[in-house]
């Protein structure tokens, strides 16, 4: 059925994401999509009182409303839904849309975990338990109320996972506050983190920080030991945590003080291994995770290859003089340096491997 926007109101568990306000810079770029006619503009509403509650589209109410007026019609689906459904819809819906705000899904799932501590039964009540200060804030939830929470978001049906959960609880919970909120606004789907911006950190950063120490010091010294690292992508620094974690404690100081670069956290702790094996007291075998570094390495190779592959069809193409000859001068360039860094690499990683077989005893067959 069509309805006017004006007869809309918000779910009534939207005053507890983000205190209930719109994030504008998410506004802006859905009244670009009204305007590319992109928006969809059907919603999910419940009849409450002489009004209807949506469900969630928050932003995209607010985006059509800015732009065609409170007086516009949607396309509304009625549904008879309990105030426990309001919320656990809205919340999967946080969780579930790629344009949402990190910080927008950790309060959502953070509002059902309190929902459950609460054990009210309708969002007045909720209400009145949260002006009373009944309902527990910030806190570490074990492994089983983080398995609750996930059955309780995939009640009425799309399955919230227990990690997606696990996730935004243990970075709410166990990074200060100063950290946590300078987690950036990012893509669910791709967890691109734009690696230039130093004034943030991205989700799987955080989440690989949370769960390397406890210590808040050591937190933002590793945040720190991020920044000023070479290496300023999240995929490469979420292994550089992983070994981080499990690096002696003299490797953590090294890299806590800045004395080495957190990227070459595994070259510091193979060193490390080999004084240990010299000093008859090896911290793990010669090679640690010897098994797992071969998988990885197959891995790359096997990148390596599509990426390969990938510009061969480039290259081997009828047409690639005249697409070459359509870029400019400085796209060309960067082309070829592209193209010489892959041989240079490859080249690098060859004369290492050679170097390796060199230094091996040679069995006789």
């Amino acid at each position: 059925m069509k309805i006017k926007i004006s007869e809309l109101k918000a779910n009534p568990f939207k005053q507890y994401i983000n205190a209930g306000k719109i994030d504008e810079n998410r506004l802006e770029i859905l009244k670009e999509s009204i305007d590319h006619g992109t928006l969809p503009e059907h919603f999910t509403a419940r009849k409450y009182n002489n009004s209807y509650q949506i469900t969630s589209g928050h932003h995209r109410i607010e985006a059509l409303k800015q732009v065609k007026g409170s007086g516009y019609s949607v396309d509304v689906t009625l549904v008879d839904f309990t105030d426990e459904q309001m919320l656990v819809d809205m919340v999967r819906e946080n969780i579930t849309q790629r344009d949402t705000d990190f910080h927008d899904t950790a309060e959502s799932i953070d509002l059902a975990r309190h929902w459950l501590q609460s054990n009210a039964q309708t969002v007045n009540q909720f209400n009145s338990l949260s002006k009373r200060g009944k309902v527990e804030g910030r806190g570490n939830v074990g492994p089983d109320s983080y398995r609750s929470i996930a059955g309780f978001l995939s009640k009425y049906g799309k399955a919230v996972s227990y990690v997606t959960v696990k996730k935004y609880l243990d970075i709410k919970d166990k990074l200060p506050e100063d950290i946590y909120n300078s987690i950036e606004r990012k893509d669910h789907a791709t967890n691109e983190h734009d690696s230039k911006d130093k004034e943030t950190i991205g989700i799987t950063e955080a989440y690989a920080i949370a769960n390397a120490t406890d210590n808040e010091d050591e937190q933002r010294k590793l945040i720190d030991a991020l920044k000023e690292s070479r290496e300023q992508y999240w995929n490469n620094q979420k292994g550089f945590l992983t070994q981080y974690k499990e690096a002696s404690d003299e490797v953590k100081q090294k890299v806590l003080s800045g004395e080495i670069d957190i990227a070459d956290i595994d070259n510091e702790n193979l060193n490390q291994d080999i004084k240990n094996f010299n000093d008859k007291n090896p911290r793990s075998e010669f090679i640690p995770n010897f098994a797992g570094r071969i998988k990885q390495f197959n891995k790359d190779v096997f990148e390596l290859e599509k990426q390969v592959k990938a510009f061969g069809a480039v290259f081997k193409s009828s047409q690639f003089i005249q697409r070459y000859d359509s870029l400019k001068p400085k796209q060309q360039k960067d082309l070829q340096s592209v193209i010489f860094d892959i041989k240079n690499r490859i080249k690098k990683c060859y004369d290492e491997v050679d170097f390796f077989i060199s230094k091996l005893p040679m069995l006789e067959e």
